[in-house]
């Protein structure tokens, strides 16, 4: 993909290529809506809705092309940048991952299966132990694992640590978790939160008890 010359070229082009074609089309659901042609009047509204995607996706290759990275991609969707980043790296040459646009905000993840895998502590703390503001719970693959294990009926732990001493599935030996992956979370802050949350599961303390207790 070429870099644009121009900001906003994406979405210019679009404007000059489509912009007619869509309003042409809400013209026409209009119209269709008006005369009880509901067939219509959806199937037009459904080509609305895939040009109005076309241009959304638009606007995210121009933020791309302005230099935003993963962190202002996501907070303009209200994504985790790692989401950002599976959804719409495609739109754009060269990208690379969160991890390693910012890797002082990097964290590794392992999960498993309740009934069949052991939580070790070398793998870190359960991402339920941090605090309830925390990120991590957006990371799609955090939201993916939580939601295929609920469908089957089963019951997963995940866990979280600092990066250091492996980094995705080739060092994971078989039998001790199901998935092991990097992903980051939003500012320094949070890690602060893992940090103290590690601190504790070393010293045998429980992240949840009270300070003053």
């Amino acid at each position: 993909m070429t870099t644009p010359s121009r900001a906003g070229a994406y979405t210019g082009a679009f404007r000059d290529q489509h912009g007619g074609a869509l309003a042409a089309g809400v013209d026409g659901t209009v119209a269709a809506a008006a005369a009880g042609d509901w067939k219509h009047a959806a199937a037009s509204a459904a080509r609305v809705q895939a040009g109005a995607l076309h241009l959304h996706h638009s606007v995210v290759r121009d933020a791309l092309a302005g230099g935003l990275d993963w962190w202002a991609i996501g907070e303009l969707l209200a994504m985790h940048p790692q989401a950002a980043f599976e959804q719409y790296a495609n739109l754009a040459d060269g990208t690379i991952t969160p991890a390693r646009q910012r890797p002082a905000l990097a964290v590794t993840c392992t999960a498993g299966l309740a009934a069949r895998h052991d939580m070790e502590p070398w793998f870190g703390i359960d991402i339920d132990d941090l605090d309830p503001g925390h990120s991590l719970p957006a990371d799609p693959t955090v939201a993916r694992l939580r939601e295929t294990t609920a469908v089957l009926g089963e019951d997963v732990w995940i866990a979280v640590k600092l990066p250091g001493g492996y980094e995705g599935d080739d060092d994971l030996e078989d039998g001790t978790a199901a998935r092991r992956w990097t992903t980051v979370v939003l500012h320094p802050d949070e890690l602060g939160w893992l940090r103290e949350a590690l601190a504790l599961n070393a010293e045998g303390g429980d992240p949840d008890d009270d300070d003053d207790e």
